[in-house]
Protein backbone atom coordinates (compact mmCIF):
# COMPACT_ATOMS: atom_id res chain seq x y z
CA UNK A 1 0.00 0.00 0.00
CA UNK A 2 1.22 3.47 -0.72
CA UNK A 3 0.33 6.33 1.07
CA UNK A 4 -1.65 9.16 0.05
CA UNK A 5 1.20 11.82 0.02
CA UNK A 6 2.24 9.36 -3.13
CA UNK A 7 -1.07 9.13 -4.51
CA UNK A 8 -1.77 12.57 -5.12
CA UNK A 9 1.29 13.13 -7.06
CA UNK A 10 0.78 10.44 -9.80
CA UNK A 11 0.82 11.19 -12.97
CA UNK A 12 -0.65 8.59 -16.13
CA UNK A 13 0.54 4.89 -16.63
CA UNK A 14 4.26 4.03 -17.44
CA UNK A 15 5.11 4.02 -21.04
CA UNK A 16 6.10 0.67 -22.41
CA UNK A 17 9.79 -0.51 -22.11
CA UNK A 18 10.33 0.35 -25.81
CA UNK A 19 9.93 4.06 -25.14
CA UNK A 20 12.65 6.15 -25.38
CA UNK A 21 11.12 8.23 -22.67
CA UNK A 22 13.03 7.44 -20.08
CA UNK A 23 16.75 8.26 -19.15
CA UNK A 24 19.38 7.12 -16.81
CA UNK A 25 22.53 9.18 -17.42
CA UNK A 26 26.12 9.45 -15.61
CA UNK A 27 28.70 11.57 -15.60
CA UNK A 28 32.04 11.28 -13.80
CA UNK A 29 32.57 14.90 -12.90
CA UNK A 30 36.25 14.40 -12.17
CA UNK A 31 36.71 14.46 -15.32
CA UNK A 32 35.97 17.58 -16.22
CA UNK A 33 38.45 20.42 -15.48
CA UNK A 34 36.20 23.34 -16.82
CA UNK A 35 37.93 26.38 -18.62
CA UNK A 36 36.93 29.96 -19.12
CA UNK A 37 34.88 29.23 -22.45
CA UNK A 38 32.88 25.93 -21.28
CA UNK A 39 32.15 27.69 -18.00
CA UNK A 40 30.93 30.69 -19.26
CA UNK A 41 28.44 29.03 -21.94
CA UNK A 42 27.39 26.46 -19.77
CA UNK A 43 26.33 29.67 -17.25
CA UNK A 44 24.68 30.90 -20.57
CA UNK A 45 22.68 28.02 -20.29
CA UNK A 46 21.03 27.68 -17.54
CA UNK A 47 18.66 30.37 -15.88
CA UNK A 48 20.15 33.26 -13.39
CA UNK A 49 18.28 31.57 -10.13
CA UNK A 50 20.39 28.68 -11.04
CA UNK A 51 23.56 30.55 -11.48
CA UNK A 52 23.21 32.06 -8.33
CA UNK A 53 22.54 28.62 -6.43
CA UNK A 54 26.19 27.94 -7.93
CA UNK A 55 27.92 30.63 -7.20
CA UNK A 56 26.96 30.40 -3.02
CA UNK A 57 29.47 27.02 -3.10
CA UNK A 58 32.77 27.84 -1.01
CA UNK A 59 34.46 25.32 -3.38
CA UNK A 60 34.81 24.55 -7.08
CA UNK A 61 33.66 20.96 -6.59
CA UNK A 62 30.69 20.94 -5.14
CA UNK A 63 30.07 24.16 -7.95
CA UNK A 64 31.04 21.65 -10.86
CA UNK A 65 28.67 18.87 -9.92
CA UNK A 66 25.31 21.20 -9.35
CA UNK A 67 26.10 23.32 -13.00
CA UNK A 68 26.38 19.60 -14.63
CA UNK A 69 23.23 18.62 -12.37
CA UNK A 70 21.38 21.76 -14.11
CA UNK A 71 22.74 20.80 -17.29
CA UNK A 72 21.75 17.33 -17.35
CA UNK A 73 18.67 18.20 -16.10
CA UNK A 74 17.97 20.75 -19.53
CA UNK A 75 19.65 18.40 -21.78
CA UNK A 76 17.74 15.11 -20.56
CA UNK A 77 14.13 17.41 -21.08
CA UNK A 78 15.65 18.69 -24.48
CA UNK A 79 16.41 14.62 -25.35
CA UNK A 80 13.42 13.50 -24.69
CA UNK A 81 10.48 16.09 -25.65
CA UNK A 82 12.43 17.74 -28.29
CA UNK A 83 12.35 21.65 -27.04
CA UNK A 84 15.02 24.06 -27.13
CA UNK A 85 16.58 25.04 -24.10
CA UNK A 86 15.10 28.62 -24.69
CA UNK A 87 11.76 27.24 -23.84
CA UNK A 88 12.73 25.41 -20.99
CA UNK A 89 11.96 27.13 -17.59
CA UNK A 90 12.29 25.29 -14.25
CA UNK A 91 10.74 26.09 -10.81
CA UNK A 92 10.79 24.53 -7.53
CA UNK A 93 8.76 23.09 -5.30
CA UNK A 94 8.50 24.32 -1.68
CA UNK A 95 11.71 21.74 -0.68
CA UNK A 96 13.43 22.89 -3.92
CA UNK A 97 12.71 20.33 -6.14
CA UNK A 98 13.02 21.23 -9.66
CA UNK A 99 9.94 20.70 -11.84
CA UNK A 100 8.68 22.12 -14.89
CA UNK A 101 5.13 23.74 -14.62
CA UNK A 102 2.73 22.16 -17.47
CA UNK A 103 4.96 19.27 -18.17
CA UNK A 104 4.05 16.64 -15.50
CA UNK A 105 3.60 13.80 -17.81
CA UNK A 106 7.36 13.92 -17.21
CA UNK A 107 9.50 13.94 -14.23
CA UNK A 108 13.30 14.48 -13.70
CA UNK A 109 15.73 14.12 -10.88
CA UNK A 110 19.18 14.55 -10.35
CA UNK A 111 21.83 13.93 -7.61
CA UNK A 112 25.45 14.19 -7.36
CA UNK A 113 27.70 13.14 -4.61
CA UNK A 114 31.35 12.12 -4.43
CA UNK A 115 32.61 12.11 -7.97
CA UNK A 116 29.74 11.47 -9.93
CA UNK A 117 26.13 13.34 -11.00
CA UNK A 118 23.13 11.13 -12.19
CA UNK A 119 19.94 11.74 -13.91
CA UNK A 120 16.68 9.90 -13.61
CA UNK A 121 13.71 10.60 -16.28
CA UNK A 122 10.67 8.51 -16.30
CA UNK A 123 7.33 9.37 -18.34
CA UNK A 124 3.94 8.48 -16.28
CA UNK A 125 5.57 8.23 -13.05
CA UNK A 126 7.37 9.77 -10.21
CA UNK A 127 10.84 8.91 -10.39
CA UNK A 128 14.08 10.32 -7.03
CA UNK A 129 17.33 8.93 -7.40
CA UNK A 130 20.30 9.41 -5.28
CA UNK A 131 23.78 8.24 -5.70
CA UNK A 132 26.38 8.04 -2.81
CA UNK A 133 30.25 7.71 -2.13
CA UNK A 134 30.80 5.17 -0.11
CA UNK A 135 34.33 6.67 1.30
CA UNK A 136 34.75 6.56 5.38
CA UNK A 137 33.82 9.55 6.72
CA UNK A 138 36.68 12.13 7.15
CA UNK A 139 37.82 12.65 10.69
CA UNK A 140 35.07 10.35 12.35
CA UNK A 141 34.73 7.66 14.15
CA UNK A 142 33.46 4.73 12.43
CA UNK A 143 31.78 3.27 15.94
CA UNK A 144 30.36 7.16 16.89
CA UNK A 145 29.29 7.72 12.93
CA UNK A 146 26.79 4.82 13.10
CA UNK A 147 25.69 5.51 16.50
CA UNK A 148 25.22 9.11 15.47
CA UNK A 149 23.24 7.86 12.58
CA UNK A 150 21.58 4.60 14.22
CA UNK A 151 17.76 6.50 14.65
CA UNK A 152 17.78 6.97 10.91
CA UNK A 153 17.43 3.53 10.57
CA UNK A 154 15.25 0.34 11.47
CA UNK A 155 16.31 -2.41 13.55
CA UNK A 156 15.52 -4.54 10.58
CA UNK A 157 18.13 -2.37 8.27
CA UNK A 158 20.74 -2.68 11.31
CA UNK A 159 20.40 -6.43 11.03
CA UNK A 160 21.38 -6.68 7.69
CA UNK A 161 24.18 -3.68 8.23
CA UNK A 162 25.44 -5.58 10.63
CA UNK A 163 25.31 -9.05 8.97
CA UNK A 164 27.46 -7.25 6.07
CA UNK A 165 31.02 -8.03 4.91
CA UNK A 166 31.25 -4.33 4.47
CA UNK A 167 28.94 -2.95 7.38
CA UNK A 168 30.23 0.57 5.76
CA UNK A 169 28.92 0.06 2.26
CA UNK A 170 25.74 -1.63 3.61
CA UNK A 171 24.95 1.60 5.85
CA UNK A 172 25.51 3.64 2.79
CA UNK A 173 23.07 1.45 0.44
CA UNK A 174 20.57 1.74 2.76
CA UNK A 175 20.57 5.32 3.00
CA UNK A 176 20.99 6.09 -0.71
CA UNK A 177 17.59 3.90 -0.80
CA UNK A 178 15.33 5.97 1.70
CA UNK A 179 16.73 9.25 0.18
CA UNK A 180 15.82 7.95 -3.43
CA UNK A 181 12.06 7.55 -1.94
CA UNK A 182 11.93 10.81 0.19
CA UNK A 183 13.29 12.14 -3.45
CA UNK A 184 10.53 10.73 -5.19
CA UNK A 185 7.89 11.74 -3.28
CA UNK A 186 9.48 15.12 -2.96
CA UNK A 187 9.04 15.64 0.86
CA UNK A 188 12.90 16.27 1.62
CA UNK A 189 14.95 14.75 4.59
CA UNK A 190 12.59 16.18 7.14
CA UNK A 191 10.93 12.50 6.61
CA UNK A 192 10.69 10.06 9.65
CA UNK A 193 13.06 7.28 7.60
CA UNK A 194 11.98 5.11 10.58
CA UNK A 195 9.16 4.81 9.15
CA UNK A 196 10.74 3.29 5.80
CA UNK A 197 11.92 -0.13 6.36
CA UNK A 198 14.00 -1.49 3.47
CA UNK A 199 14.82 -5.32 2.55
CA UNK A 200 17.80 -6.37 0.38
CA UNK A 201 18.31 -9.63 -0.88
CA UNK A 202 20.89 -9.31 -4.13
CA UNK A 203 24.74 -7.97 -4.11
CA UNK A 204 25.41 -4.99 -5.45
CA UNK A 205 26.95 -4.97 -9.27
CA UNK A 206 28.09 -3.16 -12.26
CA UNK A 207 26.94 -5.41 -14.39
CA UNK A 208 23.64 -5.39 -14.04
CA UNK A 209 20.43 -3.54 -12.45
CA UNK A 210 18.71 -4.87 -9.30
CA UNK A 211 14.91 -4.98 -8.55
CA UNK A 212 14.61 -7.18 -5.72
CA UNK A 213 14.93 -4.75 -2.72
CA UNK A 214 11.32 -4.30 -1.30
CA UNK A 215 10.16 -1.43 1.13
CA UNK A 216 7.62 -1.17 3.71
CA UNK A 217 6.33 1.93 5.02
CA UNK A 218 4.80 1.91 8.19
CA UNK A 219 4.57 -2.00 8.16
CA UNK A 220 2.55 -2.24 5.33
CA UNK A 221 3.88 -3.20 1.86
CA UNK A 222 4.27 -0.48 -1.36
CA UNK A 223 3.92 -2.39 -3.78
CA UNK A 224 3.35 0.63 -6.14
CA UNK A 225 6.88 1.27 -5.53
CA UNK A 226 9.96 -0.06 -7.39
CA UNK A 227 13.68 0.68 -6.69
CA UNK A 228 16.45 -0.32 -8.76
CA UNK A 229 19.92 -0.38 -7.71
CA UNK A 230 23.32 -0.73 -8.67
CA UNK A 231 27.23 0.55 -8.65
CA UNK A 232 28.47 3.42 -10.58
CA UNK A 233 32.07 1.94 -9.78
CA UNK A 234 33.25 0.19 -6.83
CA UNK A 235 33.22 2.98 -4.74
CA UNK A 236 29.51 4.43 -5.88
CA UNK A 237 26.19 3.04 -5.16
CA UNK A 238 23.08 5.00 -6.94
CA UNK A 239 18.99 3.90 -5.87
CA UNK A 240 16.60 5.01 -8.43
CA UNK A 241 12.68 5.08 -6.65
CA UNK A 242 9.72 4.80 -9.28
CA UNK A 243 6.48 5.53 -7.76
CA UNK A 244 3.82 3.77 -10.42
CA UNK A 245 -0.23 5.07 -10.51
CA UNK A 246 -1.19 1.58 -9.67
CA UNK A 247 -0.34 -1.49 -8.36
CA UNK A 248 0.99 -3.67 -11.04
CA UNK A 249 2.36 -1.52 -13.26
CA UNK A 250 6.03 -2.22 -12.25
CA UNK A 251 5.81 -5.80 -13.34
CA UNK A 252 7.74 -6.62 -16.28
CA UNK A 253 9.77 -3.05 -15.98
CA UNK A 254 12.97 -2.93 -18.57
CA UNK A 255 16.03 -3.22 -17.00
CA UNK A 256 17.54 0.57 -17.15
CA UNK A 257 20.62 0.60 -16.71
CA UNK A 258 23.09 4.03 -16.34
CA UNK A 259 24.66 5.32 -19.54
CA UNK A 260 27.90 7.54 -19.15
CA UNK A 261 27.40 11.00 -20.86
CA UNK A 262 30.16 13.06 -21.81
CA UNK A 263 30.59 16.96 -20.73
CA UNK A 264 30.44 17.65 -24.28
CA UNK A 265 27.12 16.17 -25.01
CA UNK A 266 25.66 17.90 -22.04
CA UNK A 267 27.21 21.24 -23.43
CA UNK A 268 25.68 21.45 -26.60
CA UNK A 269 22.82 23.08 -25.43
CA UNK A 270 21.65 26.65 -27.31
CA UNK A 271 22.54 29.59 -24.70
CA UNK A 272 19.44 31.14 -23.27
CA UNK A 273 21.22 34.64 -22.04
CA UNK A 274 23.90 36.77 -24.74
CA UNK A 275 25.42 37.89 -21.38
CA UNK A 276 26.85 36.95 -17.93
CA UNK A 277 28.54 38.72 -15.23
CA UNK A 278 32.58 38.99 -16.33
CA UNK A 279 33.91 38.03 -13.17
CA UNK A 280 31.48 34.90 -12.97
CA UNK A 281 34.83 32.56 -14.01
CA UNK A 282 37.18 34.72 -12.48
CA UNK A 283 35.26 33.92 -8.82
CA UNK A 284 35.30 30.21 -9.76
CA UNK A 285 38.68 30.00 -10.85
CA UNK A 286 39.68 31.87 -7.78
CA UNK A 287 38.35 28.95 -5.45
CA UNK A 288 39.93 26.46 -3.96
CA UNK A 289 38.80 22.93 -5.66
CA UNK A 290 37.30 20.96 -2.38
CA UNK A 291 37.62 20.85 1.72
CA UNK A 292 40.13 17.71 0.94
Amino acid sequence: MVPSIIASLFFRPVMDCSSTRWLRWALNCQLWKPVATQWNHANKCIQEEERQRIEQFVFQAPAISSLIGRLMLRKGIQEVIGSSNSNITFSRTAEGRPFLPGLDIIDINVSHHGDWVVLALESGARVGVDVMSMDRPINKDLREYFRLMRKQFTDNEWRQIDKSDNKLHAFYRFWCLKESYVKAIGVGLKYDLQTIDFNTSDELSRQRVIKSTKMKLKDQSSDELLFEETLLDMNHCVATCIAFSEQGLKEGVCDKPFTEVTIEHLLNLETITDEVDEGLWTRFNSKQYSAR
